[in-house]
């Protein structure tokens, strides 16, 4: 009877998924400023994107710069209405290949950076200190250093010791240093000082006594993930600026910045709920296609959020800091897809059918795992009719190394060529040259001149720094 039950539900949500998938019809490409040409083809900048493979390999990653432009100059000009002094610094861990990074930073964005190397690359892009957050909970020394002679805006402290080691470099270099408070404001959360339990205000207490090293700059907090309204950070910035009146009545100081972290999402992709995710890995139901239309505009958004700024500060008597953003996603999701390649469609027992790729979880598209992102063949119409349902694997000998299950597409043939949209937040930054050398970036000018980003690895770039070889 539990076996029976079980079946039904399965079958129940199975056919609910397959549903969505149908409704969804033709995707308009368009959102992704993407086209199709007159032979069908998914194309960018004029350029056939099946003429790239020959060129440079599959899979690949291919960069459509008119829209990485295009995204990233309509939040800077969207934050920088919301007054003086605020900016928007990129988030360098969503996509941190330097080619994207120089074009990002060519609009004015500056650097949120996580790591001592993220740090390292922001300088060698020649990110000015005014421009860069350094956030992370693994600070070296060395990195301390080059923050603080560089007169980073902010190093955001993640922990209470941070504060001593932070300002005895500084003491050490006979430099102030501009520093940040990361606000935990979740309890499941390793980030940040709690703000409940009073850490995050005895940390201003302890930045305080220290304050001939330590400028407390900053108030931080990062709760959200491709959110598609300004809610989440409306009540956080509220739930900050009343931690920045605690810090005013308790120490007479006041914050020049409030920073709302990243978070800010697109329309093209979502984050799958915890229902989602659960039917998702039990039986492999795909969930709803996000709602395009169901997205605050990137100025409305940040309106928004600059309102309930100049609203809280004027019911608790603060001067208005300046609004910090940190989007990741935002900037470089829809730029970016991936172009792979079916290498064999086997049917197996029940009508199983999978779908061989050279692109898969354990290499290239670990996001797939959690995030809805979609699919269809960049070589031919995708049809209404005719649809068949294949498992999408990856090359990997393991059935782990998955892209999508239960996705239902046209018929398809070994050589076919599938598009990946959205693989501009995080692809990279996850991918791994897991038996298979990871491939190459490149990027599209909007006249079809194509530009390298990333050579694909070589076999020797795989042994490369290993000390014995043959």
């Amino acid at each position: 009877m539990r076996q029976i039950l079980f079946n039904a539900v399965r079958e129940y949500f199975f056919r609910r998924s397959l549903r969505f998938q149908q409704r969804a019809g033709l995707p308009d490409v368009g959102a992704w400023g993407l086209s199709i040409n007159e032979k069908g083809h998914l194309a960018v900048g004029g350029v056939d994107t099946l003429d790239l493979l020959p060129a440079y390999g599959s899979p690949l990653l291919v960069v459509n710069r008119r829209k990485l432009l295009e995204d990233a100059t309509a939040i800077q000009q969207a934050v920088k209405r919301c007054g003086q002094g605020s900016r928007v610094v990129y988030s360098y861990k969503t996509n941190c290949i330097p080619g994207i990074l120089k074009e990002i930073h060519g609009v004015g964005i500056g650097a949120e950076v996580i790591s001592p190397y993220e740090l390292w690359l922001a300088e060698q892009l020649k990110v000015p200190g005014e421009e860069i957050v350094y956030n992370g909970v693994n600070k070296t020394e060395e990195s301390l250093v080059r923050a603080i002679e560089l007169d980073a805006l902010a190093i955001n402290i993640d922990n209470l010791p941070e504060i001593e080691r932070i300002s005895a470099v500084a003491k050490r270099l006979k430099k102030r240093a501009r520093v940040g408070i990361r606000l935990g404001f979740q309890a499941k959360s390793q980030f940040g000082l709690d703000v409940d339990s009073g850490e995050a205000l005895e940390a201003c207490h302890r930045i305080r006594r220290h304050s001939d090293w330590l400028d407390l700059n900053l108030v931080h907090f990062c709760v959200a993930s491709n959110v598609k309204e300004s809610g989440t950070h409306r009540h956080f910035a509220q739930k900050s600026l009343e931690f920045m009146h605690a810090i005013k009545a308790q120490l007479g100081a006041a914050i020049r910045y409030l920073d709302v972290g990243g978070g800010v999402g697109v329309p093209t992709s979502k984050n799958m709920s915890g229902i989602e995710y659960g039917l998702y890995r039990l039986f492999g139901c795909l969930p709803k296609p996000p709602d395009l239309e169901a997205f605050e505009d990137i100025n409305t958004y940040a309106n928004s959020v600059n309102e309930t700024l100049e609203e809280s500060c004027a019911r608790l008597n603060l001067e208005k800091p300046a609004l910090i953003m940190e989007p990741g996603r935002f900037v470089t999701s829809r730029c970016e897809f991936l172009l792979s390649t079916v290498l064999a469609v086997k049917a197996k027992h029940r009508g199983t059918k999978y779908a061989i790729t050279d692109a898969g979880r354990l290499s290239l598209t670990f996001p797939c795992d959690f995030e809805y992102h979609t699919i269809f063949p960049a070589d031919q119409q995708v049809s209404l009719q005719d649809r068949e349902i294949y498992q999408v694997m990856g090359r990997i000998c393991t059935s782990a190394d998955w892209m999508a299950k239960n996705l239902s597409l046209p018929p398809l043939r070994e050589g076919d060529v599938l598009a990946t949209m959205d693989a501009g937040a995080y692809f990279s930054s996850y991918s791994s040259n897991f038996a298979f050398p990871r491939p190459a970036i490149v990027m599209v000018e909007e006249n079809g001149e194509v530009e390298v980003l990333r050579k694909a690895e070589s076999f020797e770039h795989l042994v490369s720094l290993d000390t014995v070889q043959q």
